[in-house]
């Protein structure tokens, strides 16, 4: 019998399970929840769970008494106990499931919140974003943040695969695994550093975000070498977008996506195409020199002001000269 819809599962075992052991209704629940889910993506696979893997809480089986303590339900009856809040803000805004984990010898509640959105003021002027792999994001204000750091650990962390990818052992795979996990939390942790930077800095100039929208830019590219289609893979443009959005979401700050076509090439002072040749950009039209990305920043911060004021739309214009 194979049965994959959670009433149904619930039907069959709930009162078997019930007379049979020392769980209590709710967390019965919860458990026949968690197979339910497991199968939703896969229903070929049979599904294993490890004794110490998460367990899914709902309100009635999980509280929190304070900023320091939580009421546990455990087979032995309520259990409360001391923990560390990552940030004690979050707490008034608790909704819905909370999971238990075991992470390297500690346990940890991951819990989820619903964070009311500021209301988004109305703004004339926008920063616009660049996003690049040369260098993760350049503003039109000027600021730039480099990839020179991201690309070491990248680099050194290649290397280092490179080497235990060559053993082949079992041991190998294990660090090979810890290693990934290394390298994608330092471009997290990066991506959520510039991500509030640029929120922040919208926010105290009252202005908004514009950034490109590259969803189809892995596509679109043509890489020439192994090297240039690896560093275009790891480009990790859409995290660092997920995270202005909801960054910019949470502090009332208006973010739009405009499309990338000309940016880099449009001149930002008269709006005639130009040349650009690598970090160097070259207008023939009014003789306008600039950084290649800062120019394309400007002009992302222009389309952000037009899609925000229609009206506006003849800013972006240029004069035709015969």
């Amino acid at each position: 019998m194979k049965i994959f819809n959670q009433f149904k599962i619930h039907k069959e075992v709930y009162h078997k399970i019930k007379g049979s052991s020392s769980l209590s209704a709710q967390i019965l629940v919860r458990c026949i929840s968690k197979v339910a889910d497991a199968y939703k993506l896969d229903k070929k696979t049979k599904r294993v769970f490890k004794p110490l893997s998460s367990i899914s809480y709902d309100s009635r089986i999980l509280t929190y008494q304070s900023e320091k303590m939580v009421s546990i339900w455990s087979i032995g009856g309520r259990l409360k106990i001391q923990f560390v809040c990552h940030n004690t803000n979050y707490l008034p805004y608790i909704k819905g499931e909370s999971d238990l984990v075991f992470i390297k010898g500690k346990f940890y509640i991951f819990q989820t919140v619903e964070v009311p959105e500021e209301n988004v003021k109305d703004i004339e002027e926008f920063i616009g974003c660049d996003f690049g792999q040369a260098d993760i994001c350049t503003l039109s204000n000027g600021t730039n943040y480099n990839s020179e750091q991201l690309k070491k650990v990248r680099k050194k962390y290649t290397k280092i695969r490179a080497s235990v990818q060559s053993k082949g052992t079992k041991g190998a795979n294990k660090l090979l695994k810890r290693l990934s996990g290394r390298e994608r939390r330092f471009v997290s942790i990066n991506n959520h550093a510039i991500s509030k930077q640029i929120v922040a800095k919208a926010k105290a100039e009252n202005k908004g975000i514009a950034i490109e929208d590259l969803s189809n830019i892995r596509k679109k590219e043509n890489p020439k070498s192994k090297a240039q289609k690896t560093e275009l893979n790891r480009w990790s443009f859409y995290q660092l977008r997920h995270y202005l959005t909801y960054k910019a979401a949470f502090n009332g700050v208006k973010l739009f996506a405009i499309p990338p076509a000309y940016t880099s090439q449009t001149c930002n002072v008269c709006f005639h195409v130009g040349e650009r040749n690598g970090k160097r950009f070259n207008c023939k039209n009014c003789g306008n020199v600039a950084d290649a990305d800062h120019n394309a920043a400007k002009n992302i911060a222009t389309w952000g002001c037009v899609i925000n004021q229609p009206e506006k739309s003849s800013m972006f214009s240029c004069a035709l000269h015969s």
